[in-house]
């Protein structure tokens, strides 16, 4: 199965911050290496053809 989670990297160093899936949301998280509180922004639910965790179907929709 093709792994859905996204690398989110901070902006300026490039250090892995977290990995994982953000629809509809956004965390602030603190570089460790930069010490600044980054603000990582997620996809909109829109774009998304199913939600549930562990569907076969929860592919990115092609526009």
């Amino acid at each position: 199965m093709e792994q859905l989670y996204k690398e989110y990297r901070c902006p300026d160093c490039d250090k892995l911050l977290f990995k994982g899936l953000l629809v509809d949301s956004s965390v602030e998280i603190k570089c460790k290496r930069c010490k600044d509180l980054k603000i990582v922004k997620g996809e909109p639910a829109n774009g998304w053809l199913c939600m549930k965790p562990g569907c076969p179907n929860r592919v990115k929709a092609q526009s």
